[in-house]
């Protein structure tokens, strides 16, 4: 068999997309990644949220569709691309893992939908996002925080212990800093309910306290 005939039988023999086909297949796409958006916005609980990002993944979605169907539409398409995809590198520094769970589920969507397997991708959409809705809102959240506090050498962690005592249910002492003329601790404490704002006013009412700083486990500031 000659090298023109190679390419004939490869050519013959890689399936054909038609206008009605695409537009499908797209719509598809357009509502798989429309669960994937809302539920990005309805389970973010970070500080800002990032409108771009999420529109970056119904754009990955779409994009990961064009890629399967050219791949999956002309075999020899298919033995170039795996040459063009090996030299590709993404160094965008990702900050919150949840940001990169997003992501993943958009590439693995894009696959489902631009083989065709409307079905799975359809359930599996569903499923991932009721779970995520589940985890971020049925799940109890925790009421560990950091206490980031500096005061002058009349503080000590005895006296910070007791002035928190009513408020807490769990206290922990992780760093300390000291110089000549001031001191910084941090803290790891876990709050009694309802106690966030009652325990800061309490702090602050201390003279001997300079600055505070009040972070969650997730490193957002909450007073």
């Amino acid at each position: 068999m000659s090298k023109e005939q190679i390419f004939e039988w490869f050519y013959h023999n890689s399936s054909s997309l038609t206008t009605k086909n695409i537009i499908g297949i797209f719509l598809m796409g357009f509502i798989i990644s429309g669960i994937i958006y809302l539920t990005y916005y309805l389970t973010y609980s970070g500080v800002a949220y990032n409108s771009r990002f999420n529109v970056s993944n119904v754009a990955l979605l779409l994009i990961t569709i064009v890629l399967i169907l050219m791949i999956s539409s002309n075999i020899v398409i298919s033995m170039g691309m795996v040459g063009a995809l090996s030299i590709v590198r993404f160094r965008t520094a990702i900050k919150d893992p949840r940001d990169t769970v997003f992501i993943f589920w958009s590439i693995i969507e894009g696959l489902c939908v631009g083989s065709q397997n409307n079905r799975l991708a359809l359930i599996s959409s569903l499923i991932i996002a009721c779970v995520l809705i589940v985890a971020t809102y049925g799940v109890k959240k925790s009421r560990k925080y950091l206490l980031i506090l500096r005061g002058n050498d009349l503080i000590s962690e005895s006296r910070i212990m007791e002035m928190l005592s009513p408020y807490i249910s769990d206290c922990k002492m992780r760093n300390m800093h000291k110089n000549s003329s001031s001191i910084e601790m941090i803290f790891e404490v876990k709050l009694k309910s309802g106690q966030d704002e009652t325990v800061l006013c309490n702090l602050m009412q201390c003279e001997d306290i300079t600055y505070l700083n009040w972070l969650s486990e997730l490193g957002e500031m909450v007073g």
